[in-house]
Order: structure tokens, then sequence, then C-alpha cells
């Protein structure tokens, strides 16, 4: 609008009461003031103001051009008011990416506390055998399981701790007793998983069980796990997954240094991004963000 500038001094002017008021709401001079009213009445053909030795008062087209302007100036507030909302909206997709194994229960309680907060966005949720590409925009936050990324461009945090040890079903502890030391592996049947699957207990298990001891290997931590817990063979759990069995006993537990860490990781350029932090702080709202397995509430695996 070729006037606009013009039109809301004159608007400010009509309103306030005063040129001094308006200067000083519109962080202007007087004589700036002035100007804007004289060039906006000349456009008009007509007088909005009638000059007085007390300011300026309205005229009869002043107080129409008063009513038209704070229509203006509320519809203006309005669109405002919308943009601010609109802003904080977060609406699109939002991909989860997470390495094996899948950790349902904490990442699903809280897209469920997300999409309350955010009922415009779609949440696409995959399991990837090797690390989505983040810079592509394969993933807007990957859930890693292993060592820790180095990728410069990526921002890397710890999500969940867990303590692995090793543990015996209650039926195979009766049928083949409990090993006191590592000395008495020889006389017992372990399940392991492959060695390509990030596992520092079973890293550790693979160097002390006897080759010709282990049962059963698997490059699913699920199998194994079920192995364990149906009094096949002794083998390593999260101690969360054991605490979930009653008839689970250790073995040895907590392992040394054997803490499996499950990263969480984001691109520089997304990680700040109103929709990646609006679902980390939904993390940290379920208690889940940064925890040790001791302090998760509800298991990780449906063993």
């Amino acid at each position: 609008m070729k006037d606009w500038l013009e039109i809301q001094t004159a608007y400010h002017v009509a309103k306030l009461g005063t040129v001094s008021a308006a200067a000083e709401y519109l962080g202007v001079h007087r004589a700036t003031v002035i100007r804007h009213i004289n060039t906006l009445e000349a456009r008009l053909g007509a007088k909005i103001f009638r000059r007085h030795s007390k300011g300026y008062s309205k005229t009869e087209l002043g107080e129409e051009f008063l009513s038209v302007a704070e229509r203006i100036d509320d519809e203006v507030a309005q669109f405002v008011g919308r943009t601010k909302i609109e802003k904080t909206r977060i609406t699109g997709d939002l991909t989860i990416a997470t390495s094996p194994p899948t950790y349902p229960p904490t990442i699903v309680a809280a897209t469920r506390t997300f999409r309350k907060k955010h009922s415009d966005i779609a949440i696409h949720y995959s399991i990837c055998d090797t690390p989505p590409k983040l810079e592509w925009g394969e993933a807007h936050i990957y859930f890693h399981f292993g060592p820790k990324f180095e990728t410069p461009e990526y921002v890397v945090r710890p999500f969940l701790t867990y303590h692995g040890g090793l543990y015996a079903h209650r039926s195979y502890i009766e049928q083949h007793g409990k090993p006191n030391s590592v000395d008495h592996f020889t006389k017992h049947n372990f399940a392991l998983i492959t060695p390509e699957v990030y596992s520092p207990p079973n890293d550790w298990l693979r160097e002390h069980a006897p080759n010709e001891k282990v049962i059963l290997t698997s490059n699913d931590r699920l199998t194994v796990f079920r192995a364990v817990t149906d009094g096949l063979a002794i083998g390593c759990l999260p101690a969360h997954v054991a605490s979930q069995h009653t008839d689970v006993l250790p073995v040895i537990a907590p392992l040394p240094n054997c803490e499996s860490v499950c990263w969480v990781v984001t691109h520089v350029d997304m990680h700040r991004s109103t929709k990646v932090q609006s679902f980390f702080q939904c993390l940290r709202e379920v208690g889940i963000m940064g925890l040790t397995d001791e302090q998760i509430k509800e298991p990780l695996y449906a063993v």
C-alpha cells in the first residue's frame, strides 16, 4: 500500500490525540509526524485534522478515518497473533530411526506424549541395520545402540545405559547347578549373541565360555534372551530384563566393565529445531532420557 506509513502515523495521532504522543509512540520526530499527515491529506484532497493552538482535532472525515484505521489495526493485530501461534505449531513429519534392538516402550511412551501436544504431525518409525544418513534427511532422530558416533556434524548424547550380567533360569540351575566362577564354565551350556552385534556383556562371555559349551548363537537378542529365560542355557541379560522374570537368577551380575550405551543422534542443523527439541522434552517428561537400566520403570523387551 503506497500510503501505509502515512496512514499509520495519522491513525496514531487520531488515537492518541496529539502529535507529540504519536511521535513518541512511533519513535520519530514531531516534524516527521506532521509531514506524514500533510502528505496523506494532500493525497486525499481533504483534511483529516483541524489545526489549532492546542494541537490537532479530528474532522468529520477524520472520525471516519479513525474508524476505518481501527478495523485495519485490529485485523493486523489478529494476523500477527495467528502468525505467532503458527510459529509454535509443529506440523509435517518426524522421522525416528533406531538400530536393533528396538525400544518400543520408551519411544512409544514419548511419542504418545508428543502427539498429545502436536496432533498435526505424523511420526515415522523405522529400524535400521545401517545408520541413516542424517545429513540427507533420512531421519530426524536416530537411537544408536553401539559405540559412540564420531561424525563431526552429528550431535551425540547418551540416551540410556544398560548394565549386563550373566543369568540363568531357576530350572537350569536345578538341573545343572550354578557355576561359582569362570573356572566352572566347562561344565555349563551358554547362549551367545553373534560377534557382529554390539554387546559388551556378550563380548566378555565370548572370551570366557569354552567354544564347545556354546550351544546356541544368534544375531537376534530376543532369541538369546529366550534361551536364558526358558532354561536352555546361561546367557547375558540387561539387569532390567532379568528383573522382569522372578525365576531368572544372577550368576555374575553385573559383569565388570560391561556397560552398553544407547545414544541419541541428531544432525547439527536439525538438533535445535522445534520438533526435535519438543520430542526430547517428551522423553524427559516420561522419565526415560539419560537413565540407567536400574531406573527404567518398564521392560524394553517382550521376552
